[in-house]
C-alpha cells in the first residue's frame, strides 16, 4: 500500500490550537509512518519605527532560543513513538506565506492546523485568517482542526 501522507507540516507557534494539530500530526504519523516537521514564524520586531535595533535583535534571538527549545520537547515526543521528525523557523513575513513557501520547497503532503477563533465581526469582515490564506495558496491539502 503506497503511504497517503509521506510528510506532514505543523505550524506550531505554542498556543493550544497548535498544541492540537501536533497531536493529532502524531496521530495520523503514527498510523501512516510519516514525517512531522514543526515550523515556527517569528517576527524581528523594530522597537523604533522602522529601525532595527540591537534591542530587537536580542528579543529576537531570545525568542528563537524559546522556540528552540519547545522545537526539542516535540522532537522528543516523536522519538519517544518512533516517529521521523524534522523543525524549521522562518523569519519575518506573513505566517501563511512562510508556511506555504515551505510547503512547496519540502515536498509536503499534508498541513494540519487549527483555526483560531477571530474576536469581532470587523475583524471577521477585514482580515483574513492565517488558515485562509493559507487555504487559498498551499499547494497540498490541509487539514483544519
Amino acid at each position: 500500500m503506497a503511504k497517503v501522507f509521506e510528510h506532514i507540516l505543523v505550524p506550531y507557534n505554542g498556543t493550544s490550537g497548535s498544541e492540537k494539530a501536533f497531536k493529532k500530526a502524531i496521530s495520523m504519523a503514527s498510523s501512516t509512518n510519516s514525517k512531522i516537521t514543526v515550523l515556527t514564524c517569528i517576527e524581528e520586531r523594530q522597537t523604533f519605527g522602522f529601525f532595527k535595533t540591537k534591542t530587537s535583535k536580542q528579543e529576537y534571538e531570545k525568542e528563537r532560543k524559546l522556540v528552540e527549545k519547545q522545537h526539542l520537547i516535540l522532537e522528543k515526543i516523536c522519538k519517544d513513538k518512533d516517529i521521523p521528525f524534522g523543525s524549521a523557523i522562518t523569519k519575518n513575513g506573513l505566517a501563511s506565506e512562510r508556511i506555504v513557501d515551505y510547503a512547496k520547497k519540502h515536498n509536503i503532503d499534508l498541513i494540519i492546523t487549527k483555526r483560531t477563533k477571530m474576536t469581532s465581526s470587523y475583524e471577521k469582515h477585514s482580515y483574513h485568517s492565517t488558515v485562509e490564506n493559507m487555504f487559498r495558496l498551499a499547494p497540498c491539502p490541509i487539514l483544519i482542526l
